[in-house]
């Protein structure tokens, strides 16, 4: 919301608790995103909004740097509070059918999405996975399947591979681990990087600042995430979600032919950086 209201010219801040945006990607990927936001609005990280006033139609945010302790007041004509989704099963009464749900809130499903009431399937937010349209469609598809094999062969939900997309400018693109979250729960990996810059399209468009990262797996060769920032994240991380969700190897990718001069080019380059890391 942030990256749309400051493209339709209004003057926007954010205010952010954590030390960084976007917590949830790549650090270097944060990084990029707040560098470039800040061309066209005011980002404070590591700020949280302890008090609101209001005074003849003024808004003031009351801040605190979680760093200093000190406060920093900010007036605005409006004020957008995005904390994140909470479940709402208290509204729809979820308990009145025998279904549980858990400590947040969300239904309690097992691998088959299927509730602790038999016969009672559940997919989407309600559930508190991941929490995208996407995924909510290929959950619909494993609890349709489900739903009606009766004792038959039924399918299980894989959140492995799911992608997600933010799109600001520069756009957003990831899946699967983090390097520091491969490192820990896989040992020994493989990690390369690549440049908008270093294939012949990315170039052609003077994207100097972006780039896409590869973790792969040194024994296996499958790739355990993969991270883009830079103009069509969402498009070209598309190759990669398949190739993870079919458990292939970086060579499955490689063997290819990628059209040139294409930015697609940059997914190959990337794993052909591979190199062990520290």
């Amino acid at each position: 919301f942030a990256h749309f209201f400051a493209a339709m010219g209004t003057d926007v801040t954010i205010l952010q608790r954590g030390s960084r945006l976007v917590p949830g990607e790549e650090a270097e990927v944060s990084e990029l995103l707040k560098t470039s936001m800040n061309r066209r609005m005011k980002i404070y990280t590591g700020t949280e909004a302890v008090e609101v006033r209001e005074k003849e139609g003024v808004l003031t945010v009351v801040g605190r740097d979680k760093n200093s302790g000190q406060s920093v007041e900010f007036s605005a004509e409006k004020i957008l509070v995005a904390a994140g989704r909470t479940s709402n099963a208290d509204l729809l009464k979820v308990e009145n059918t025998g279904v549980k749900t858990d400590q947040r809130g969300y239904i309690v499903v097992n691998k088959f999405l299927e509730t602790t009431k038999k016969e009672i399937w559940a997919i989407g937010d309600a559930i508190g996975k991941a929490m995208f349209r996407h995924a909510a469609n290929e959950e619909a598809e494993v609890a349709w399947h489900n739903s009606g094999t009766g004792s038959g062969h039924k399918a299980e939900m894989d959140y492995s591979a799911t992608p997600h997309a933010v799109f600001t400018s520069p756009q957003i693109a990831s899946v699967g681990l983090r390097e520091a979250e491969a490192r820990e729960s896989q040992g020994e990996i493989l990690v390369g990087k690549a440049m908008y810059s270093e294939v012949a399209k990315g170039a052609a468009m003077m994207e100097g600042a972006a780039f896409a990262k590869a973790i792969v797996d040194k024994e296996t060769l499958q790739i355990l995430g993969f991270h883009i920032i830079g103009p069509y994240a969402a498009i070209l991380l598309q190759e990669v979600v398949n190739a993870m969700a079919n458990k292939l190897d970086i060579y499955s990718i490689g063997r290819a032919m990628h059209i040139h001069p294409a930015l697609s080019e940059l997914v190959v380059a990337t794993l052909g950086n591979l190199a062990e890391t520290s």
